[in-house]
């Protein structure tokens, strides 16, 4: 009896598996459909948050006097003509900035920054390339999601635990970029720049050919005529 309750007991287990083997393998092809959807899904919002983000700085340090957008935007143009005055560069018109507003909720003894939203991308690569001409306690920073935020942060960290090694790197929005310091081949001192090759000394000091021009070739020989 022990024997056949035994048996009993694994053929309803073995019945018990596969029927939920049956009922469970739907749902798991759903989930791991639903994770590549969510996959995707996370990809497109990240480029598109990327995308939307290009064309914006961050102005940090500005001092918070506005009491609407008008007065705003002419601090904000006031500040970039700063730059360009500097740096010699083409004044600032309105149009060049979408936008311009003050981050976070406005509370007392803090500077909130402002994001600036502008029309032409290559200008504002330009602002950035010359962001030491920014007034004194004013910096500019560009426009990262949170969670790009966060992986710079870690990343500057190993970014100068590779310096300290005497590598080179540079951290390119969410990627870190190492590589190797290339050392200056030094050159032979048997070797000059100046000194030009034997086949080039050859060549330069091989004497030159007299050619006569078939002109007075011809001219001579009339003249041999005349005289015989």
């Amino acid at each position: 009896m022990k024997e056949e309750m035994q048996q009993q007991t694994a053929v309803i287990n073995e019945n018990m598996a596969i029927t939920m083997d049956k009922k469970l393998k739907p749902l798991v092809e759903e989930t791991a459909s639903l994770k590549k959807e969510v996959h995707v899904l996370k990809s497109k919002i990240y480029f598109l948050e990327k995308d939307a983000r290009k064309n914006n700085l961050i102005l940090h340090g500005v001092p918070e006097t506005e009491t609407h957008f008008s007065e705003l935007l002419a601090i904000v143009t006031s500040v970039l003509d700063n730059v360009s005055d500097k740096a010699n560069l083409n004044t600032w018109d309105k149009w060049e900035i979408s936008n311009a507003y003050r981050i976070g909720k406005k509370t007392e003894n803090k500077i909130r920054p402002i994001c600036v939203t502008l029309t032409l991308q290559w200008r504002r690569n330009e602002l950035l390339r010359n962001k030491k001409y920014l007034p004194e306690n004013i910096y500019v920073t560009e426009d990262y999601p949170k969670e790009v935020l966060l992986v710079r942060k870690e990343l500057k960290n190993k970014l100068k635990e590779e310096l300290e090694k005497g590598k080179e790197g540079y951290i390119a929005y969410d990627r870190l970029i190492i590589k190797e310091k290339n050392e200056k081949r030094k050159r032979s001192p048997t070797e000059s720049p100046n000194t030009p090759n034997t086949e080039t000394r050859i060549l330069k000091n091989k004497p030159k050919l007299n050619k006569t021009n078939s002109f007075f070739r011809a001219g001579s020989s009339e003249n041999n005529k005349t005289q015989i």
